[in-house]
């Protein structure tokens, strides 16, 4: 059957049962229907969905969650994957199971906004998704938030959700937190013209100094792409301020500009044929956190942890 079209729905549970009661029908009618199924969940939900399904475990594509969930922006892109394979082997719609890892606590909103930004990136795939939130363990406000960036609950009961707010609306209402520095930064760097970004790149090798080559690497992209987007579309005086914890190093350019309008700008990739777009997406891909703060100015603050 094919079918396009999103469902997204956040399943509320309390307990096993409640778990098992909601997600074995839901992958069990998805088989009898010819759709592909991918279940990104904990451990412990992977091995009850496995013990049930006995053999027709082998048709859901299981992954780790907490491998799945780092980065919203990985995460998205692995989704688009795991569609566009469903669809080569032709398969009408993909059935998911995909339960965030909303991690630390300093993560939640970044992760409350993915749910939201999944709304209109996948606005016409043929996918419906169950997002299982365990009552048991998260915080109320992730909990609550599930019923503002999912269309449809279950409760068990099955409803629209009276809270749900469009990306469009909710996304400017939580803005990501920054990711946090340690004091005045170490550097602090006028930005007026791309001749500088050599001299911006020479910063932030002192800077992380110490650093293996691949996490460097990634920094020094990351932190080129945001000077160069601070040159390209902010405007008034424009600065990068670098500052670097043990193991962190947290990069900030700001600008007197407005910012970018939309605000699922870096989620996903720019369309074909577009100019530009790509530089946000590709920061979001590498950095640890990015966030954008159009609060006094606009300012773009990235974090890059070497392991």
């Amino acid at each position: 059957m094919t079918t396009t079209g999103l469902c997204h729905e956040a399943l509320l549970y309390d307990s096993d049962t409640a778990y098992c009661d909601a997600v074995l029908p839901f992958l069990r009618d998805g088989l009898a229907d010819g759709d592909a199924l991918v279940a990104a969940v904990p451990g412990d939900n992977m091995a009850l969905l496995r013990d049930a399904l006995g053999a027709d475990a082998a048709d859901v594509t299981f992954i780790d969650r907490d491998e799945w969930y780092r980065r919203p922006a990985v995460t998205i892109a692995g989704w688009r994957e795991q569609l566009a394979h469903a669809q080569a082997r032709g398969h009408g719609r993909a059935r998911i199971v995909g339960e965030v890892a909303f991690g630390h606590a300093d993560r939640h909103v970044a992760w409350t906004r993915y749910e939201s930004v999944v709304n209109a990136l996948f606005a016409d795939a043929p996918a419906w998704i169950i997002c299982p939130y365990d009552l048991r363990t998260l915080p109320g406000q992730v909990v609550a938030d599930a019923h503002r960036t999912h269309p449809v609950i279950r409760d068990p009961h099955r409803r629209d959700s009276s809270r749900y707010r469009p990306p469009a609306a909710l996304l400017p209402e939580l803005p990501e937190p920054l990711p946090p520095v340690p004091g005045a930064p170490l550097a602090d760097l006028p930005l007026h013209d791309v001749t500088e970004l050599g001299a911006v790149r020479r910063t932030v090798r002192a800077i992380a100094s110490g650093w293996p080559d691949d996490p460097l690497d990634d920094l020094l992209l990351v932190t080129t792409e945001i000077a160069v987007n601070g040159l390209r579309h902010g405007s008034g005086d424009r600065r990068l301020r670098l500052w670097r914890t043990a193991d962190t190093v947290i990069c900030e350019v700001s600008d007197d500009g407005p910012g970018p309008r939309d605000p699922l700008v870096g989620y996903g990739p720019p369309p074909d044929g577009s100019p530009g777009g790509r530089g946000l997406w590709l920061v979001r891909q590498l950095c640890d956190a990015m966030a954008i703060s159009t609060t006094t100015g606009t300012r773009v603050r990235i974090s890059v942890t070497a392991p």
